[in-house]
């Protein structure tokens, strides 16, 4: 079983993932929410496997209003060079989703970004994928739960941003 972090800081044997890396409906519930960096840490890790991070992309976790996970979603094919308004693209993509899922009573779905490549530091570009999904969410009023840089080191929350630009 994959570990996910308790709200106490305990790491729990919850699996989100099943054995061959599909997202475990059943365990919703009892999974913690999202909104605790170390909590999406963990899911991240558990997502994200050892051949996406050779890959890299782009690791999107769409979540109710508690932080709870509804559904996991991995690009991997993104252009090089890339340009700003490909990140715009990938953005409005997600965020679209968020707002057209979202209902009317609890609003558009809460999204958790995360830049995914082999190895590397937090750089300019993952803060510049971050000010884009802060824009992105705030234009539809979409929740950001959190960015995040997945790597085969691990995973890393960057810092929360007071608000969007």
């Amino acid at each position: 079983m994959d570990k996910i972090c308790a709200p106490t800081g305990h790491v729990d044997t919850i699996s989100p993932m099943t054995d061959d890396n599909i997202f475990n409906l059943d365990a919703r519930p009892a999974m913690p929410s999202l909104w605790d960096p170390e909590v999406a840490n963990a899911a991240l890790d558990a997502f994200v496997d050892e051949d996406d991070r050779m890959t890299g992309g782009l690791a999107f976790l769409f979540c109710d209003e508690e932080g709870k996970l509804l559904q996991p979603v991995l690009v991997a094919d993104l252009p090089t060079p890339l340009r700003a308004a490909d990140r715009w693209t990938a953005l409005r993509w997600a965020t679209g989703l968020c707002e057209m899922v979202g209902d009317d009573h609890a609003g558009p779905l809460g999204l958790i970004l995360a830049v995914v490549r082999e190895e590397g530091p937090v750089c300019d570009e993952d803060r510049e994928w971050h000010q884009v999904a802060l824009d992105a969410c705030a234009e539809v009023g979409a929740p950001m739960l959190g960015m995040h840089l997945v790597t085969m080191d691990g995973v890393v929350a960057l810092p929360a941003a007071l608000r969007a630009a």
